[in-house]
C-alpha cells in the first residue's frame, strides 16, 4: 500500500469518529445573539462602558434571558464579556 493510500484511509477512519460539537454555554449562546450585540452597541454609543453595562444587565434580567447559577443566584455579563460585544477599533491608514 502507497503512502497517499495509507493517508486517505487515516483520514476516512478520522471522518467517521467525527465527534459531535460542543454545546455552548447558555451564556456563550447569549452573547452571539445579534439582538444582545446590537443593544450593547447602542447603549454604549449613548453612555459609558460601565453605565451601558449595568443597563443592558438589567435589560436582560428583566426578559428573563440571563442564565441563572446552581445556587439561584443571576449571572450578570461581566466587563470582559462585555467587550466581546463591541466592535473592534479601526485601524487608521497612513499612520
Amino acid at each position: 500500500m502507497s503512502l497517499l493510500e495509507k493517508a486517505k484511509q487515516v483520514v476516512k477512519e478520522s471522518k467517521k469518529k467525527n465527534e459531535p460539537k460542543k454545546k455552548l454555554s447558555e451564556m456563550d449562546q447569549l452573547l452571539k445573539d445579534p439582538e444582545v450585540k446590537k443593544t450593547a452597541r447602542y447603549l454604549v454609543k449613548h453612555m459609558s462602558q460601565t453605565e451601558a453595562r449595568e443597563k443592558l444587565n438589567e435589560i436582560l434580567e428583566e426578559a428573563g434571558r440571563l442564565p441563572v447559577m446552581k445556587s439561584g443566584r443571576v449571572r450578570k455579563i461581566t466587563y470582559a464579556r462585555f467587550k466581546e460585544l463591541l466592535p473592534k477599533p479601526r485601524k487608521k491608514r497612513g499612520a
